[in-house]
């Protein structure tokens, strides 16, 4: 007999609502608000030792709308939870056309859809109730990144493939502070906008294929394709060969299991999770979280990039941070998870590890009880890992 379904406590959400998809109309003055603080870039991590100082003029760097704080992880305090706070939970209740109908076939599986297009590849939905969640993902991304897009060095891009492209609202940002670099996004899905800058197209298009793009790019940026790739190896190796020399590659991803820094996460429901997804992933063969998060450095230097250097920030998991900054974040990624959790658990614990719908169900909810609890101050590591292919030098001889 399963245990009862834990009854979910009902919040507020936070202030500054984030600008989500209208109707597939490209709007260019849609820009998500951004907490004003000051700007902090100390806490970078070089992850090789590099022989050269790169480039950091204003014209190198991505330079935010405003200046604001960045969430690079560190240590945090965390607010008096007997205070009580009422914003714990979620309010989710929330192409091209030569594409072949069999693409909108969609895979029906537990009353939530999945891409058609190489079925099975990505184990999470692709269904309205997803594109909002990924758009809301990408205000949070831009509150985390002090507004910026990327971290890595670019002069003057001319061609950018961003992979795993979504809901393609990266690109269409991208495209707009770019307009003279002709973007490419690729995805699995068609769930992408028509109206979009002159400079921008998708496209239906498998990664871990050939790639067969007439010229390279000058800038590949994948962000959150943990649990995506088979061979992450490979995928770093076919970057590289399809970046102009000097060209840069920017993977910005998640870890998982969720961390603390005073141990209140371990023995949670959401610590095993977290594990649980680990684990099905590796059966399924497809590494997710850390599993693939923490490799990526030493794969970036086997494909022969350099200047590598990392960056990680956090995602609380909800409201427990005093800092009112962080707080913030947890707050819209509490929204996040919560929104996307039954997504997160079903194709993999009922895929990779059997699991019937009725226990996903359950462990579904204890899980969002942990994430509404104030007392467990857990957070997800989010790195952000960025190379540049070498310029090759011509001989002396």
């Amino acid at each position: 007999m399963l245990p009862e379904t834990p009854t979910p406590e009902p919040i507020d959400v936070p202030v500054g609502a984030p600008v989500f998809r209208h109707n597939n109309v490209h709007s260019s003055q849609a820009e998500p608000p951004v907490a004003s603080f000051g700007l902090d870039d100390s806490s970078a991590v070089d992850a090789a030792n590099q022989p050269e100082a790169l480039p950091q003029s204003s014209h190198d760097v991505h330079q935010p709308v405003q200046e604001a704080q960045l969430a690079e992880e560190q240590h945090l305090e965390a607010e008096d939870s007997s205070e009580g706070d009422s914003a714990l939970g979620s309010d989710a209740a929330s192409v091209t056309t030569s594409l072949s109908e069999s693409i909108y076939n969609y895979r029906q599986e537990h009353g939530r859809t999945y891409h058609a297009y190489k079925d099975g590849k990505y184990i999470f939905p692709n269904d309205e109730r997803e594109a909002d969640r990924l758009d809301l993902q990408n205000h949070i991304f831009r509150l985390t990144f002090g507004n910026r897009l990327f971290f890595s060095p670019l002069k003057d891009p001319r061609r950018c493939l961003d992979i795993g492209t979504g809901t393609g609202i990266w690109a269409v940002e991208f495209a707009d502070n770019y307009p003279e670099c002709q973007v490419t996004g690729i995805d699995l899905s068609p769930g992408q906008p028509t109206l979009v800058p002159p400079n921008l197209k998708f496209l239906i298009d498998d990664a871990e294929d050939l790639w067969l793009y007439d010229e390279p790019f000058d800038f590949i940026h994948a962000r959150l394709m943990a649990g995506c790739f088979t061979h992450w190896a490979n995928f770093f190796r076919r970057a590289y060969q399809n970046l102009e020399p000097g060209g840069w590659l920017e993977v910005q991803d998640y870890g998982l299991p969720v961390k603390s820094g005073d141990g209140t996460h371990l023995g949670t429901d959401l610590l095993r999770w977290g594990q649980l997804l680990c684990q099905a992933s590796m059966k399924l063969g497809r590494p997710l979280g850390s599993e693939c998060s923490d490799h990526y450095v030493e794969w970036m230097q086997a494909a022969g990039f350099v200047d590598i250097q990392v960056k990680v920030f956090m995602w609380p998991t909800n409201g427990w941070p005093k800092d009112p900054y962080m707080k913030e974040i947890g707050r819209w990624n509490q929204i996040n998870i919560l929104e996307g959790l039954e997504g997160f658990c079903l194709a993999l614990l009922t895929r990779g590890l059997g699991w019937k719908k009725e226990e996903v169900d359950v462990f579904v909810a204890k899980v969002s009880s942990d994430l509404r609890n104030r007392r467990i101050h857990a957070y997800f590591p989010m790195p952000v890992v960025f190379g540049r292919r070498p310029i090759e030098r011509a001989g002396l001889f």
